[in-house]
């Protein structure tokens, strides 16, 4: 794990220094990413949609291609019918990603797609009482993950847009892998 995130920082870190020079003649600058939405589990039954929260910088590459690194957080809970009385649960899933973003060119508004690999930390709670008492239990595990998805960007002003995307989360977790859908809604601040 340590070994992926190690080459992950090191490959965006390769890809910063040789676009230096691109980045400057073309006159480009990053943009800052922050959003949330509705995160939607795939493939898991009995288990309710819950928030989704982004946050990042895309730094442009060459043209249209830039590189994006960001952060997400997820949370989701199963059906209250399906726990027993007095007993609550939920899942968390939070991590980075190290990704491309392909925009078409901006003509008010502009469409891309992206995809990204990554770390996601999941962490399962349970919790109840027993004979008076609260009893918690939680397991975590880090695990390699990918996101790939797509979305339009609306500009507000030369400064400030609208993001709208959707995206398929993978993480491989220990049995099943799992998969989830974060739908967001973003504010884009580019310098």
């Amino acid at each position: 794990m340590r070994r992926l995130a190690i080459t992950l920082l090191a490959g965006f870190v390769l890809v910063s220094i040789s676009t230096h020079d691109t980045i400057h003649a073309q006159e480009i600058s990053p943009s800052f990413i922050v959003g949330g939405g509705l995160g939607i589990p795939i493939d898991a039954e009995g288990i309710n949609n819950g928030p989704a929260i982004r946050g990042g910088v895309s730094v442009p590459v060459y043209r249209n291609l830039h590189a994006v690194l960001e952060g997400h957080y997820s949370k989701y809970s199963p059906d209250d019918s399906e726990l027993p009385q007095g007993v609550s649960a939920d899942v968390k899933l939070a991590g980075a990603n190290l990704g491309v973003m392909l925009r078409s060119s901006t003509t008010p508004i502009s469409v891309y797609g992206q995809g990204g690999i990554g770390l996601t930390r999941g962490e399962g709670k349970v919790s109840g009482s027993l004979l008076g008492e609260t009893i918690s239990i939680s397991d975590t595990e880090t695990v390699f993950s990918f996101t790939v998805g797509g979305g339009v960007h609306i500009p507000i002003n030369p400064s400030i847009g609208i993001a709208v995307d959707a995206r398929y989360s993978h993480a491989a977790t220990e049995g099943e892998a799992t998969k989830w859908m974060p739908i967001t809604a973003s504010i884009v601040f580019s310098l």
